[in-house]
């Protein structure tokens, strides 16, 4: 089992330093890859349900989110595959309805290309509704648009001509939307979530599947699930990737040993701490425990 480390908000990785110490450790520590987070404007009262309570006991980490600088996603990954050669770089998650799908294609082509073929797609429909509010996106549409946009870039970057006719968009003239991504057909789309339309999303097109804060206890139920919906596609199943997520200081050596059973190929921490350095102990002590588990 592979890992990785996704990186929320504060100063450990807010700042432009902080951010290199973290990736040069990352890079030297074997890590697979480095994730960072998408919101866009973030109510400081937050009502909406938080898809990972039983995660953490039903304590929802609100605080975390209305207090985080949340640093752009695609400049951040801009930044971190300047400064690197080797780390897969991702977001978790791509909000999708938040986008227009033309700026999001040429923006993910773009790190593809800068990064030497290395950026990673993680895709959601998002859950903060008070979010979709400010941004004047209906909320009920975000499963909707999200499927209809994901088509939209497939066919900016892999068609010469693409045409497009559907609820939210209309593409029936000729355009460039260029570069094209260097991974072909494209980048890897990570489906997030564990709802029943996100198995429904990574059955259709998703090349990985990001499950997120889920207890490892659950994981093979819901691969079973995936793994009828892709049969039922005619995709194959061995051909998914697995990622899950675990908060860092509370992932002892069992519950690594848990993810790794239940299928998962890359296992990301999720560390809790504002400073710099103790996110780095944080890392050597992850990457420590998952080579053991192995």
């Amino acid at each position: 089992m592979k890992y990785g480390v996704q990186l929320g908000g504060g100063a450990s990785v807010s700042q432009r330093d902080s951010l290199k110490k973290v990736a040069a450790a990352a890079e030297e520590l074997g890590f697979d890859s480095v994730l960072i987070g998408d919101h866009i404007v973030i109510p400081k009262k937050i009502n909406a349900p938080w898809p990972y309570d039983e995660y953490v006991g039903g304590q929802t980490p609100y605080a975390v989110y209305t207090e985080m600088e949340w640093l752009d996603p695609f400049d951040t990954m801009a930044f971190l595959a300047a400064i690197t050669e080797r780390i897969r770089l991702g977001i978790s998650v791509v909000i999708v309805p938040y986008r227009h799908p033309f700026d999001v294609a040429r923006r993910v082509a773009t790190v593809d290309v800068l990064s030497g073929g290395r950026f990673i797609m993680g895709i959601g429909v998002g859950w903060l509704e008070e979010e979709f509010r400010l941004l004047n996106i209906p909320f009920k549409e975000r499963g909707a648009r999200t499927r209809e946009y994901i088509a939209v870039m497939q066919a900016l970057w892999t068609q010469d001509a693409p045409r497009f006719s559907g609820k939210f968009v209309e593409l029936n003239e000729d355009v460039n939307v260029l570069p094209r991504p260097l991974q072909k057909p494209h980048p890897p789309i990570w489906v997030g979530g564990e709802s029943k339309p996100a198995m429904r999303r990574v059955a259709s097109f998703g090349n990985g599947w990001h499950c997120g804060l889920v207890l490892p206890k659950r994981i093979p139920g819901l691969l079973d699930q995936i793994k009828g919906l892709m049969e039922e596609a005619g995709r194959d199943f061995n051909e998914l990737e697995i990622t899950a997520l675990a908060v860092s200081n509370r992932a002892g050596d069992r519950e690594i040993g848990e993810y790794r059973a239940a299928g998962v190929d890359v296992l990301y921490m999720l560390p809790l701490s504002n400073d710099t350095n103790a996110v780095i102990q944080e890392m050597h002590s992850f990457a420590d425990r998952v080579k053991a588990a192995a």
